[in-house]
């Protein structure tokens, strides 16, 4: 196994390629990143007003679509150098939604001050409570599909829990073709992660709604342009699985 980086010449033409054989993903990724924009611009319409819990609560939801956007930045610029810094990186917004939706109700006032002063989540036993709890608890003061979201977030944490901890899986990435570091695959792959990346954008929308003062007339009209949106984004990948 060598590291061989190519010279000027050959390096263009080895970017021409791997931007046409990425290019659904770029693609996907940027309707992504124009969507979470504009999910974003809604929480300002939110009328959300400050107090203990909502100011755990959104900057939470606030650092996971910034966390979002960046992945979808990477992806559409230099998926083939940083997609593996982007897999990380999802596992981290993951967590900030469902700490989000864990504090908007689930967590009790006490549980809320220790986290914003010791920054510490609650203990379950001996230890401190594992991301699976948080997402059940979550789902159920919520009134979410505590079984859907529970088996997506345990797929999340098998997935990416040795991409993100350095285990096997890094040795693997890297090493899966005879040049060190060469990090190509089969591109299309990746969309799924772009689209359950958005899945959780959705969710962190629905927490600050939660948490949102407006009468349900008014939080219609704020959120429906968004929600029919995000319907056409993933009716749009059913059409291109079809």
């Amino acid at each position: 196994m060598t590291f061989k980086r190519p010279d000027w010449r050959e390096r263009i033409s080895l970017e021409e390629i791997m931007t046409l054989s990425s290019q659904n993903l770029r693609d996907r990724a940027s309707s992504a990143f124009k969507l979470i924009h504009e999910t974003k611009l809604v929480l300002d319409n939110l009328d959300i007003k400050i107090n203990e819990r909502t100011a755990t609560v959104v900057p939470l939801v606030l650092a996971s679509m910034d966390t979002a956007e960046a992945i979808y930045t990477l992806l559409i610029n230099h998926p083939e150098e940083y997609w593996v810094a982007g897999l990380i990186m999802q596992r981290t917004q993951m967590e900030y939604v469902l700490r989000a939706a864990y504090f908007a109700k689930a967590a009790s006032h006490k549980e809320l001050m220790r986290f914003r002063k010791k920054g510490k989540m609650p203990n379950r036993g001996k230890r401190a409570i594992y991301i699976a709890q948080v997402a059940e608890d979550a789902s159920q003061h919520l009134g979410w599909d505590k079984d859907k979201l529970l088996k997506t977030v345990l797929n999340h944490q098998h997935e990416l829990s040795g991409v993100v901890h350095g285990g096997k899986e890094i040795l693997g990435i890297y090493t899966m073709h005879d040049t060190w570091g060469d990090l190509t695959i089969e591109w299309d792959e990746l969309i799924h992660h772009v689209d359950n990346i958005m899945v959780f954008v959705q969710l962190a929308l629905a927490v600050t709604m939660y948490i949102s003062p407006l009468d349900p007339e008014t939080m219609d009209k704020v959120v429906r342009p968004i929600y029919e949106k995000a319907h056409a984004y993933f009716g749009d990948q059913r059409s291109i699985e079809a």
